[in-house]
């Protein structure tokens, strides 16, 4: 039931890329995350794609570098 937490951040995240809304699809919602993370991921100097906007949202990205960091 850990993984519970990570699915549901999971899901909103896929939720928030495809701009699902209660009343449908909205693509200004879906551009405006995507401008918002993906901005976060250029920062990073890594490849702006899905993978790693998930990533980033999911807090694994940050966890990498953090690492990385410290060796």
């Amino acid at each position: 039931m850990s993984d519970s937490p990570f699915n549901d951040k999971e899901e909103q995240f896929d939720r928030l890329w495809d701009g699902m809304t209660p009343k449908g699809v909205n693509r200004n919602k879906s551009l405006k995350f995507r401008q918002y993370i993906l901005e976060h991921v250029r920062q990073t100097r890594r490849p702006m794609n899905k993978e790693n906007a998930l990533k980033y949202w999911m807090g694994d990205l940050q966890r990498e570098i953090a690492e990385a960091d410290n060796y």
